[in-house]
């Protein structure tokens, strides 16, 4: 009897099982995926890359994790911040088609960089710019619209009532190391509970998940120096020493359990080649799907993070936007020449070119988004 009691265990436990809230997650993969990203050229790719899409009139799916990735100032967080206003917008306002998601957003603002004035202030225009066009393209080049907040108070009272209410769905945590931010994480679903009931969390975003970098290498070389635990199985020393394994292990869980779209901002500390666009992969242990090693230490991370980790579904590179130096010896009056014809133009364009790659397809697409003074301008038209 004592035999059939073990082996009735035996075989419960090997039964996997799984949390109402990770069924209906489950269920909405194919019933509820969030939208497009309103960038042209992006959702041309996302459309023609991933094979199953439950709806045309999505291009994103749930679960879906997105890594940006690029050096410092090349708009990653200005990208993000084009993300987040999708996410936040609703779908209709006024009569006007503003074609949001809808949904709450949650930012992990590791490096301290989100303005939340400069947010507020291109959600705003964000939705003047829809509010006033008549239901044409919801970004349009800056001089097609007027956003004199002194001339059009009829059309800024709305606006700023909208983007009030959707300000009430952003939240914002700032964790000031990796266990803070895989504490946070782990405490998410509750949160979501308590703070957000009526509202489904459609994105979730670190920014970045590089800010602990340095002290997390510190860390990992003092465990290395000290006394190994006594063994266990199943137990990788090398990636418990890294304090971001739990960071991925516990955005994995609400990944799985919610389904949000997942957007990691990334540094490009190394490239690939001298003429390639591309980064290495610094941190570890993270998923990596571009990784060109085929050493021992990649394939476990690789099997790793397929199995505990985000797997990576879409990979964005914002290249530097190089201005070209003036030469040795150029005169000082040469040099104002050629800043005013040629570096002053680069800069205040403000384009940046992304480039989107996703595994297990051989595409490299190609999108441009322009930074202004009052919005991130997605679908430029060029007149």
């Amino acid at each position: 009897m004592d035999n059939q009691t073990k082996s009735l265990k035996t075989l419960l436990e090997e039964i996997e099982s799984e949390s109402l809230q990770q069924v209906l997650a489950s269920i909405q993969l194919e019933t509820s995926p969030p939208g497009c990203t309103q960038i042209n050229a992006l959702d041309a790719h996302l459309f023609s890359s991933v094979p199953h899409h439950p709806s045309p009139l999505s291009s994103l799916n749930r679960r879906d994790v997105i890594e940006i990735q690029g050096p410092s100032a090349s708009g990653k967080t200005h990208l993000l911040y084009h993300f987040l206003v999708i996410c936040l917008l609703p779908l209709d306002f006024m009569g006007s088609h503003v074609n949001g998601w809808d949904k709450a957003a949650v930012v992990f603002d590791t490096d301290g960089n989100f303005d939340i004035r400069r947010f507020h202030e291109i959600l705003v225009s964000r939705i003047q710019k829809a509010l006033t066009s008549d239901n044409t393209e919801l970004s349009v080049a800056p001089d097609d619209t007027d956003t004199d907040t002194d001339t059009d108070t009829d059309t800024i009272s709305p606006a700023h009532t909208l983007a009030t209410r959707c300000l009430q769905n952003l939240h914002i945590f700032r964790p000031t190391s990796s266990s803070q931010l895989a504490a946070t994480l782990m405490y998410l679903p509750s949160y979501h509970i308590t703070h957000i009931p009526d509202a489904e969390i459609g994105l979730v975003a670190i920014d970045s998940m590089s800010a602990f970098y340095w002290a997390d290498r510190f860390t990992a070389e003092q465990m290395r120096s000290a006394p190994p635990p006594p063994p266990r199985p199943g137990l990788d020393l090398a990636s418990s020493y890294s304090p971001l394994q739990h960071v991925l292990t516990a955005l994995q869980r609400f990944r799985l359990s919610h389904g949000p779209v997942t957007i990691l901002t990334n540094w490009g500390l190394n490239q690939l080649s001298p003429t390639s666009p591309f980064y290495k992969q610094h941190l570890h242990p993270y998923p990596s799907p571009f990784s060109e090693s085929n050493s021992t230490h990649g394939h476990n991370a690789a099997t790793k993070s397929s199995q505990n980790f985000p797997p990576i579904t879409h990979h964005i590179t914002l290249p530097p936007n190089h201005i070209p130096p003036f030469p040795p010896g150029i005169s000082l009056s040469d040099a104002k020449v050629q800043e005013e014809k040629y570096r002053k133009e680069v800069v205040e364009k403000g384009e940046v070119v992304g480039l989107i790659r996703t595994p297990g397809s051989h595409k490299t697409g190609r999108f441009t988004f322009c930074v202004r003074d009052d919005d991130v301008v997605v679908n430029v038209v060029k007149r």
